[in-house]
């Protein structure tokens, strides 16, 4: 005798359920007048009831193997996007020693759900998945359910009955929402390697005119830089520059770990004259990057942020060419051209997948690089007392890596972001006051101004000795 049916939807959700298109057919599962559904107004939740949706097989059956299918359609109240269905699943099931029934659930030729159950046991059955469906107006799946058993006329057979399938969407969201936020975490990763760029051209004397004596300085800034640089003019034209600071970066929408911040470059100047080239090379980064990398995407109508800490590299070389105008001792002007490629090695991880972070991703690691190109101006003069000062300007662009960041994101696949190219200006003064004739005072300012960031202001100050 077939368990009494019962139903996993109250009589108060019944009274909001309407009737809909929801479809079900095959001829063994759920032949017409054997089943009927429901769904509620909003069309974010469907119910199939069955009557006789069921297998029996072993014991005195007559039958090994047994099996019945229905082919269900759901429709899918936004099919412009990525939605995701909880299945439920609920019945009733009665299997002896040695006999077996099964739940199959099928989508697109797949397996989404292949639920067992061995005797003995004679008890309601409740199991669960979860589906997606993407670019169609319906949800199509296929469901079996399945008995094994031995024959044998003194037992009883092994039965499973299907009486409800419920549907209920969980979220959606769109591929454009997904791929503004894989966009977040490339634009993050440009973030790091522009962020640092201003400190390390301060290392290496950006702000100190050109036929200065060799010194040694210890510097601090207001964007929590503190360390030391030098230059050493090595004889013919040639000078060393480079320093190493302690930094704590806090000038994007990223957050960064204080870190350490190399660098070093190579500087060639024709012999004095009025007007005179040089060349520069060089090279600074970090042997060690931290960062918290996040992203935000719209799930239903609410907005979700996930992210995660990473860690990495950074490593970038510059090439500078240009010339020296000094029409006099107290004047000097330097116009350049600058070219600088960074690489950001960084690890990936892997965001919690709950019912807030529905479509959690899974971000690849790899290496991201920027290329940076502007032309600079700087004018240095000396009073010829105790004070000197410079006033610089600079206008670029950096291009960014179309490969800035991959991710692989549950139910929608895998999604590239990249950054945007932005063009930026830097304006600066540095003020020097001379205590003798080794000691020197220096305070400065700058600000930079890119597109899409805050504009960043930067105050410091350092102690040089010349020698």
């Amino acid at each position: 005798m077939r368990p009494p049916v019962y139903l996993t939807v109250n009589l108060f959700a019944l009274a909001l359920l309407n009737a809909a298109g929801s479809q079900a057919h095959a001829a063994n599962g759920c032949a017409d007048g054997t089943f009927s559904s429901v769904t509620s107004p909003d069309g974010n939740a469907t119910s199939f009831l069955f009557d006789d949706f069921s297998a029996a097989a072993g014991g005195s059956s007559g039958t090994t193997r047994a099996t019945s299918t229905c082919n269900l359609s759901v429709p899918v109240t936004k099919p412009g996007g990525y939605s995701v269905y909880q299945v439920d699943y609920r019945g009733f099931v009665t299997t002896q020693d040695g006999q077996t029934a099964t739940i199959v659930a099928q989508q697109d030729g797949k397996t989404v759900l292949n639920h067992q159950i061995t005797g003995p046991l004679e008890d309601d059955v409740s199991v669960g998945n979860r589906v997606g469906v993407s670019g169609s107006d319906t949800l199509e799946l296929s469901v079996v359910v399945g008995a094994t058993g031995p024959l044998d006329a003194a037992d009883l057979e092994a039965g499973l009955f299907l009486d409800t399938i419920d549907f209920a969407r969980l979220g959606f969201t769109t591929a454009q929402s997904v791929t503004n936020s894989v966009d977040q975490l490339a634009r993050q990763r440009q973030s790091i390697m522009l962020d640092l760029m201003d400190t390390a051209q301060n290392l290496l004397g950006q702000s100190q005119r050109f036929d200065s004596d060799s010194y040694l300085s210890a510097f601090g800034s207001s964007d929590a830089a503190a360390g030391f640089n030098g230059r050493w003019n090595a004889g013919n034209g040639v000078s060393l520059l480079g320093g190493a600071a302690i930094v704590n970066p806090n000038r994007t929408d990223v957050s960064i770990d204080t870190l350490a911040l190399l660098a070093g470059a190579a500087r060639y100047t024709t012999p004095e004259a009025q007007w005179r080239a040089f060349g520069e090379v060089g090279a600074w980064g970090s042997p060690k990057v931290s960062a918290n990398l996040s992203r935000s995407y719209l799930n239903n109508d609410d907005m979700v942020f996930a992210g995660s800490a990473v860690s990495g590299s950074l490593f970038s070389a510059y090439g500078r060419v240009g010339a020296i105008y000094a029409p006099d001792d107290a004047n000097e002007i330097a116009f350049s051209a600058r070219v600088t490629r960074s690489w950001l090695d960084l690890d990936g991880y892997r965001e919690t997948a709950t019912g807030d972070n529905l479509f959690a991703a899974t971000v690849k690691g790899g290496r991201s690089k920027a290329d940076t190109v502007s032309a600079e101006i700087a004018w240095s003069h000396d009073t010829g007392g105790q004070l000197d000062y410079t006033v610089s300007g600079a206008i670029g662009r950096t291009f960014a890596s179309k490969n800035g960041a991959k991710a692989s994101v549950d139910w929608v696949g895998d999604v590239s972001g990249s950054a945007d190219d932005q063009n930026f200006a830097t304006i600066g003064g540095r003020v020097g006051w001379k205590l003798d004739d080794v000691w020197k005072v220096e305070t400065s300012l700058s600000a930079t101004f890119r597109e899409q960031d805050k504009p960043d202001w930067n105050v410091g100050g350092q102690l040089k000795a010349s020698f």
